[in-house]
């Protein structure tokens, strides 16, 4: 052979080793972006190999793409390409493929036909042929749910093929990470996770960066929930392949689960961020949703709106467009997508759709209070967690429209079993204000006295709730003392002195308080320093205990008038003495 000719067959099996190289980098990628989820990627790449090089391997990975993406009809004709191919190949992965697809379409005994065949004719020494026919008994185990993809499978005779593949590997000195995640998964198949556990472990000994195999471990975990261990091995997967999306959703959701919504959001971000062409409309969708309970409602915006441009409507997207708008304060917004979200699906509707659609024709101008409101019942009726009468109320008592807020207050504590202590106080502010409203005055002044009084004793039936389960609560006091005072007019409350005794008993009370002054206790004091003063004057005739009241009023209100001209009386000015009236002029006498 000429020295040309050398040359020339050293570049030609340099050339060819090259282009090998490059188609199985190729495979390797697919194959990555195959467990990635990224199966548009994958598919595209397994389509250009196919058709660029129609070989036998390449209309395998074709026929593999299918098979692991719920397409046995199209693997089917893939794997039919690939033995045409080489069709006297004994080793040929394509009969692996057949009877893939077989088992696929629930033909158990047409499949063992098809395994034994190729097992045959290989002798059970080809250790990829082993690891294939292992990975379809397990039926393609999914990493969301760690469930098969195909209902017929055989974990026992999966675990007895991916043996005999160890075997080999271990005579040769092989590594196949592959069998062992077959392994794996026909383990968990049977219900055994220590024992899977062990196998992805082995397939980590071979491929220390394999990130699936730490995503599996901690699916697995977690379902324990062994939660420490689970986080661990998620964090793991991620480091050691960065690029391995399922890791990021998996561990997203695990923060979902234990309901730390930032971290949650942040890991799905980066799980879609990955897919990145190949993100479905529910990857989207699932990814806004978290980005919803983190609170992050600029990329849920995006996202909704980025799955709605490509067509697609649903009544669950405009709920989430509602929730969004409503939390960024867009409330128009919120009223159009809610309206049209309980519109199209109100079988599917939640307090929160009624509650976020009614707090927010509260917030435009001009309000629909009514229609709101309206909103806001429905909502209240159905939650089953939080009182939503308490909203309402809440609403109305702001608004200062005291009536209305007694009437949901008081369905606030009908709902609850056990109202508690701010329930209370909340149902006796706007019957203290309301009382305070009423002015008796004009014909109706006695009927109006008496509804006056009626508010006021029912804020003190709810003061004496107070005071039940809590004895020194000061608050309830000196309602109490107020409400038992100004429920009639002064002349009578000097003459029945029932708010007496409970005023002594709150300035014993405040006086013995070692908490600060503040202004509330101040004002109460004050008020009762002087009522106290003036019912000793006017009732008890004594003047030596007015005289210990108006000295601790002037005290804390040195100001004060009432105190000061009882504890200084100005001295009476004395009359001034009578002017006597001019004694008139004697006549002059006459002279005869």
């Amino acid at each position: 052979m000429n020295i040309r000719s050398k040359s020339w067959l050293v570049a030609f099996a340099a050339s060819a080793f090259v282009y090998s190289q490059a188609f199985a980098q190729d495979i390797a990628t697919g194959l990555k972006q195959l467990d990635g989820n990224q199966a548009c990627l994958a598919k595209e790449t397994f389509e250009k190999l196919a058709t660029s090089t129609p070989s036998a391997e390449n209309q395998f990975y074709l026929g593999y793409y299918h098979l692991r993406t719920k397409q046995p009809d199209l693997a089917k004709a893939a794997f039919e390409k690939g033995l045409a191919a080489d069709p006297k190949s004994k080793e040929n992965l394509n009969k692996v493929g057949m009877g893939a697809v077989a088992l696929a379409q629930g033909d158990r005994t047409g499949a063992q036909t098809i395994f034994a065949e190729i097992l045959k004719a290989t002798k059970s020494k080809n250790v990829e042929v082993l690891q294939r026919i292992s990975e379809a008994y397990t039926g393609y185990i999914v990493i969301d749910s760690l469930k098969p993809i195909y209902k017929t499978t055989d974990p026992a005779e999966s675990i007895r093929l991916a043996d005999l593949a160890i075997a080999l590997m271990l005579k040769s000195g092989a590594k196949n990470q592959e069998v062992y995640m077959s392994k794996g998964d026909a383990f968990y198949l049977k219900g055994e996770a220590g024992p899977a556990v062990s196998a992805y472990e082995d397939a980590i000994n071979a491929n220390p960066s394999l990130g699936k195999a730490f995503a599996k471990i901690a699916k697995i975990y977690w379902g324990g929930r062994n939660l420490e261990l689970a986080q661990t091995n998620f964090k793991k997967a991620i480091e050691v392949d960065p690029e391995y999306g399922p890791a990021n959703k998996e561990y997203a959701e695990l923060y979902f689960y234990v309901r730390q919504y930032k971290p949650a959001s942040r890991y799905m971000d980066a799980y879609v961020e990955k897919l990145g062409v190949c993100a479905t409309d529910d990857e989207l969708l699932r990814s806004a949703q978290f980005n919803f309970v983190a609170e992050e409602f600029a990329k849920v915006n995006t996202k909704i709106a980025k799955v709605m441009s490509s067509g697609r409507t649903s009544d669950v997207l405009y709920r989430m467009q509602g929730w969004a708008a409503y939390k960024e304060n867009q409330y128009e917004k919120a009223i159009e997508n809610l309206k049209k979200f309980i519109q199209q699906a109100p079988q599917k509707a939640i307090d929160n759709d009624y509650r976020y659609l009614g707090n927010s024709m509260l917030r435009i101008s001009p309000a629909d209070t009514a229609a709101a409101v309206a909103y806001l019942e429905k909502a209240a009726e159905i939650d089953t967690v939080d009182n939503g009468y308490k909203e309402i109320a809440a609403m109305y008592n702001g608004a200062k429209n005291y009536e209305k807020a007694i009437e949901y207050y008081e369905k606030v504590i009908k709902r609850e079993k056990n109202p508690s202590l701010q329930d209370l106080v909340n149902l006796s502010l706007p019957l203290y204000n309301v009382a305070n409203r009423i002015f008796p005055t004009g014909a109706d002044s006695s009927a109006l006295r008496q509804k006056k009084r009626d508010y006021f004793m029912k804020a003190d039936e709810l003061y004496k709730q107070m005071l039940e389960r809590k004895p020194d609560y000061l608050y309830a006091h000196g309602q109490r003392a107020k409400a038992n005072y100004y429920a009639y007019t002064r002349e009578e409350a000097m003459a029945n002195g029932l708010a007496i005794p409970l005023m002594e008993n709150y300035v014993k009370l405040a006086e013995e308080d070692k908490a600060p002054m503040d202004e509330a206790k101040k004002a109460n004091l004050k008020s009762f320093y002087q009522i106290l003063g003036a019912y000793s004057v006017i009732t008890l005739k004594d003047d030596a205990k007015a005289k210990e009241w108006f000295t601790k009023l002037i005290t804390i209100d040195p100001g004060n008038k009432v105190a000061d001209d009882f504890l200084n009386p100005k001295p009476e000015t004395p009359a001034a003495p009578a002017t006597p009236a001019k004694t008139p002029a004697k006549a002059p006498v006459k002279k005869a």
